[in-house]
């Protein structure tokens, strides 16, 4: 559907109503599950989607593809923009600064607890080893995600694993390209299934690199190419606050946490480097 409201970034349901009647029966069922149950579709798998509409996954993709999205991930975060304006942003309701910044800081406090639920200890395990050993660390994330990709990627080196965090989608897929079987990609995407970092992902599995991936939801698209899937959430917060609320901050906490155990497990290496940085932040004092 050339020119669909969905690619201009218009809203999604007055799309769908519009374009009903050119679409399938099969079709038309996945329509009418998402206009009935926006707020579920927004935290849905194609899988359980398709199941809800009684057609193929398959199906699903191809709905939203008709519709003019390039497919149903990208439906769902335009759905969960529109469901979105009418939130208030302060969960008390209150516009006063003071409230709302104890209101976000109350609310991370209260999601910590969950944070960490869908963490196990052998994927922590094996995620820190890969880390430790390799030969080369590349780390990518893309938009908001690049920011922690850049993070970890500081701190791994401060530990004296040395690691790259290249800001350019192109050259991160070149240089995970060009990666080993003894190299590893660590891969951060909020939702796992951003195109870009996804071909990143590719790009590493394609050289026999493994491949990390530091995600906020199970069974994303980039969990297919996952040696090791790290997932942590915001405990209640799902995709709608994902694009209201720093989401990454449990992210940001579990990239530190990875970069300790790192340090851990050669203690003597993130010793060195610490003295060495040291060293040279004192000279640069010492110039100033």
């Amino acid at each position: 559907m050339e020119g669909a409201a969905g690619v201009a970034g218009g809203p999604v349901l007055p799309t769908i109503r519009a374009s009903l009647p050119g679409l399938h029966p099969g079709e038309q069922r996945v329509c009418q599950v998402i206009s009935d149950r926006a707020e579920w579709v927004i935290e849905s798998t194609t899988a359980e989607l398709a199941e809800a509409a009684g057609v193929s996954a398959a199906t699903v993709v191809r709905t939203a593809q008709r519709l003019g999205y390039r497919g149903f991930p990208h439906l769902k975060v335009l759905l969960a923009r529109d469901l979105g304006v009418s939130t208030p942003v302060s969960p008390g309701g209150s516009s006063a600064a003071p409230v709302m910044v104890h209101d976000y800081f109350g609310q991370i406090a209260a999601a910590l607890p969950q944070m960490a639920a869908l963490l196990s200890d052998e994927a922590l395990t094996q995620a820190v080893a890969l880390i430790s050993e390799a030969d080369r660390v590349l780390v990518a994330g893309n938009g908001v995600s690049s920011t922690v990709a850049q993070d970890l990627a500081l701190r791994l080196t401060s530990v004296g694993r040395l690691a790259e965090a290249p800001s350019d989608s192109m050259d991160q897929v070149i240089r995970a390209r060009l990666l080993c079987p003894d190299d590893v990609l660590v891969v951060v995407s909020g939702t796992g299934a951003t195109a870009v970092t996804l071909h990143v992902a590719e790009a590493a599995r394609a050289a026999g690199a493994p491949v990390i991936t530091l995600t906020g939801f199970t069974r994303a698209p980039l969990s297919r190419l996952a040696t090791v899937e790290l997932v942590v959430g915001g405990g209640e917060l799902g995709l709608r606050e994902e694009l209201r609320v720093p989401f990454r901050i449990p992210q940001l906490i579990l990239a530190n946490a990875l970069v300790a155990a790192v340090a851990a497990a050669a203690p003597g290496r993130a010793a060195q480097a610490h003295d060495l940085i040291l060293e040279v932040i004192a000279e640069e004092l010492h110039q100033h």
